[in-house]
């Protein structure tokens, strides 16, 4: 059976292929590709002219202005190269939400298109999941055995344990030497202050950030009626609760800590897009897609 049919339905990877994925702003990469590098050096497409500056190379200067003008100048390029981009995907208990098919299901097969259409234009993709007990790398790579690693990782995974998506974020950003595209996939249910912390180590290495929230429909309308027992899926104790009275404060909540999630994004120049898992998959990719591409 091929590998990608494994998460993804035949007619999701036919639509797929008719579709492309690109970077907004210019990203670093190390291959030949469809975007420009922000970098400057030998490369294919002149950028400017500049005036030589001590330490540069002699075999850079323009002779035929030097003669001109009998000024000298160097040249400078833009270089042509791949999109290098990591998928973050949350394996916290939270994400197993959902019946039938989870939070955590729905996200592993939104990365998997994600990265089926990088390496479809011969871009580096790469994967880190967030879980408890540590996290799992794989470095951005164009290589065709690349998909066959991800999803074995993915399908591998079981999202469980208490949300540290902040602390996964700072050590996967230890890991990620070149400017990257990241997108991550979560519910984002954690304090936003602990949150910052790993978005603002990705923002100050001027990676580029897209923040894809997994919503179950539950979780937005609390549709629960009379008394219910609530049990935690991070470790919380079970609680028997008057839904009228915790609908209140729950929603109140939920639109607080959401408020203060686009506020955090908004000030690091990070995109919070939204998907519901009630909604086809399809959807939540095209969500990205139509960001990078805008």
């Amino acid at each position: 059976m091929n590998v990608l049919s494994r998460l993804l339905d035949p007619e999701l990877v036919e639509t797929l292929n008719h579709l492309g994925l690109s970077a907004r702003r210019v990203v670093e990469g190390n291959t030949a590709g469809l975007h420009k590098s922000p970098i400057k050096g030998a490369s294919v497409e002149f950028r400017q002219h500049r005036v030589y500056v001590a330490g540069d190379e002699p075999k850079r200067i323009d002779w035929r202005v030097l003669a001109r003008s009998d000024r000298v100048f160097v040249k400078e390029y833009d270089e042509e190269t791949n999109l290098r981009a990591t998928v973050f995907d949350d394996a916290s208990g939270s994400m197993s939400y959902g019946r039938p098919g989870t939070k955590f299901e729905f996200a592993i097969r939104v990365a998997t298109g994600l990265v089926y259409l990088m390496l479809a234009q011969n871009e580096s993709a790469g994967l880190s999941i967030a879980q408890d007990g540590g996290d799992q790398f794989i470095a951005p790579s164009s290589a065709q055995t690349q998909l066959a690693r991800i999803v074995e990782a993915l399908e591998r995974a079981t999202p469980v344990g208490p949300t540290m998506l902040d602390k996964s974020l700072l050590r996967t950003a230890d890991r990620m030497d070149r400017r990257s595209l990241a997108i991550v996939i979560s519910d984002f249910f954690q304090p936003v202050e602990q949150l910052r912390k790993g978005l603002a180590r990705l923002h100050h290495d001027r990676h580029e950030l897209v923040l894809l929230r997994l919503l179950h429909p539950d979780e937005i309308t609390f549709p629960f009626h009379t008394w219910a027992r609530f049990r935690g899926l991070e470790g919380e104790q079970p609680k028997l609760l008057e839904t009228a009275v915790a609908r209140k404060t729950y929603l109140e909540n939920f639109k607080k800590h959401e408020e203060q999630l686009r506020l955090a994004c908004s000030a690091m120049g990070a995109e919070l897009l939204v998907a519901r898992t009630d909604h086809p998959l399809i959807d939540a990719i095209m969500s990205v897609i139509r960001r990078r591409s805008a």
